[in-house]
């Protein structure tokens, strides 16, 4: 900050007011109200008024530096060090918000002890009663002239010149202990010095002229250029008033367009200059806080957007060719990430055991970002962990003692069911981690089974022990369908879920299709029955069908119909 600059915002509202007082005195002592004095009383009034209006406007100068030192020795700090200082006390910033009112109430004092003053010389100088009381409503006058004036003089300055200054961040309306005006005191001041005060005037100038003594037709005259005089220098006043209070008024409603225009345009880097403690003020405020918001929402939705693609790129890529086998999978989330897991994970320990393949499903507590990266770390511990030797049940117990260390004090939780398949030998293995158990529907004999067993959920004791469950001689054309909760907990617009019932029943009418085309029949089942309605879970299901005639090599399916169906 420069000298120049620390001057300029020291004497800015100082110089406004004493201009408003000076203005407001010659205009009315000069041209509206002029005073016919006695001869003898003449040649002594210019002499008083030469002692008396100095002292007068040094009391208003001494009373107004007065107020603002706080404001004056905070400006001096910041132009030792060469910069706007980061924290404004808030006492300068309540003075300085107070100003114009405190200007007001001191200006009013100041002309109303000159009007006591002037009635009172007068009196003792021996002039008519109606001189003295003019002498008194005109100083009285151009206190009420000066304090509208003054007003709206010093807030334009105080919101062209010194509102970014010291409020940079806006927050004006926060600062306590501060008088507001709204807008619409702020107009009826407006209409106060464009109506009622040149009223008041007309009114005084003509008692004035028919207390004294004079011919009727020379004070008719004598009235009729006064009230010219009074229309043409209140007109020069209220168009003046006008200039101040619109601008006062349209520049902020331009700049809450311009902000709201951008921000609907998708730039939320637009920002209001808050200059006021009014509506105004506190409207740019939440507008400046909405637009802060959009563009943190905006910055977390691609950043979601940027999460659900690493997420996706964590799932397969499409649906494995496995001898014996014919699978098919999807997962469907409620947010942009969602906690739902499945893989499909050929391990080398599951080989040397005649199963070759390892098909997972997963569902962490809760969806959102938490559940995607508590699902991504329990995918990197069971593939890491299904590379070393041991069954499913050793590799579930480690994976769980690992992921309760970890998350146990946050309260997420994660169930799972793994299954281990060798489709040439319809033989399967799996253990159930507090998990929906998978259902097995046999065509041949029309029969379903759940692929139950005992465990408690992942992270929730570290101490727990699973078991495996076994399950051999299955059946040509036997289903399996692993799926979370958000498969028969859908509900639709009514409230009523989906239910297991609708899905044993969809299985059964369409065991003769591929897996593939039983998953997509199921989703599209899924989405006419939730119709509009909005997911409240998400939802993941693999579709495990015994299909001798496959080979590794040999399957039909779309590698990519678990893309197309997700998109």
């Amino acid at each position: 900050m420069t000298a120049r600059q620390c001057f300029r915002l020291k004497n800015r509202m100082l110089v406004a007011n004493i201009s408003a007082n000076l203005v407001a005195a010659v205009v009315i002592t000069n041209l509206v109200a002029p005073l016919e004095l006695l001869a003898a009383t003449q040649a002594q009034v210019f002499l008083i008024q030469a002692i008396s209006t100095p002292i007068l406007f040094l009391i208003g100068f001494i009373g107004l530096v007065g107020y603002e030192l706080p404001m004056r020795r905070y400006l001096t700090q910041c132009r030792a060090d060469g910069r706007r200082l980061r924290e404004v006390p808030q006492q300068v910033l309540r003075r300085l918000l107070n100003e114009p009112f405190y200007a007001m109430a001191l200006d009013l004092f100041i002309w109303i002890l000159a009007a006591v003053f002037w009635s009172s010389y007068f009196r003792y100088m021996g002039e008519p009663d109606h001189i003295v009381k003019r002498a008194f409503l005109i100083n009285l006058h151009i206190g009420l002239i000066t304090i509208v004036v003054a007003f709206f003089l010093l807030e334009h300055i105080f919101q062209k010149k010194l509102a970014l200054f010291f409020f940079p961040k806006g927050r004006i309306y926060e600062v306590p202990g501060t008088i507001r005006v709204n807008i619409r005191v702020r107009l009826a001041a407006f209409l106060f010095a464009c109506n009622l005060i040149p009223f008041f005037a007309t009114i005084q100038v003509y008692f004035g002229l028919t207390a004294a003594e004079e011919d009727p037709a020379v004070v008719l005259e004598r009235l009729g250029n006064a009230l010219v005089t009074n229309s043409l220098v209140f007109m020069g006043v209220g168009l003046w008033l006008w200039i101040l209070v619109s601008t006062n008024l349209s520049h902020p409603f331009r700049a809450i367009i311009r902000t709201l225009s951008r921000a609907r345009e998708g730039d939320f880097d637009g920002r209001v200059p808050v200059t006021s403690n009014d509506e105004l003020g506190y409207t740019g405020d939440v507008i400046n806080q909405m637009t802060a918001g959009l563009k943190e929402r905006e910055k977390m939705r691609l950043a979601m957007i940027l999460a659900r693609e690493v997420q996706q790129n964590l799932l397969p890529p499409g649906d494995p060719a496995a001898e014996g086998l014919d699978i098919a999978g999807i997962s469907i989330y409620c947010d942009e990430t969602g906690g739902d897991y499945y893989d499909f994970i050929h391990y080398n320990t599951g080989a040397a055991e005649g199963m070759p393949l390892a098909v997972v499903v997963g569902d962490v507590s809760g969806h959102g970002v938490s559940a995607a990266l508590l699902m991504a770390i329990a995918r990197s511990l069971l593939r890491q962990r299904l590379s070393l030797p041991g069954d499913l049940a050793a590799v579930l117990n480690d994976v769980n003692s690992q992921l309760a260390q970890d998350i146990g004090i946050s309260g997420q939780f994660m169930t799972l069911l793994c299954l281990a398949v060798n489709g040439s030998a319809g033989e399967i293995v799996w253990v159930r981690a507090g998990h929906d158990p998978a259902i097995l529907y046999d065509p041949a004999h029309d029969h379903f089974e759940p692929l139950a067993g005992p465990g408690i959920a992942l992270g929730v004791d570290g101490a727990s022990r699973f078991t495996v469950q076994r399950r051999s001689h299955l059946a040509e054309g036997s289903i399996i369908l692993m799926g979370t909760d958000g498969v028969w907990e859908a509900c639709n617009p009514q409230g009523e879920m989906f239910g297991k019932e609708r899905v044993r029943a969809l299985l059964k009418d369409h065991a003769e299709e591929p897996s593939g085309m039983i998953r997509d029949r199921l989703v599209d089942r899924l989405q006419a029955f939730c119709g509009r309605s909005d997911l409240e879970d998400d939802i993941t299901l693999v579709v495990v069908k015994m299909d001798r005639t496959r080979t590794a090599r040999g399957s039909t399916d779309d590698p990519h119909a678990y893309e197309k169906a997700s998109s």
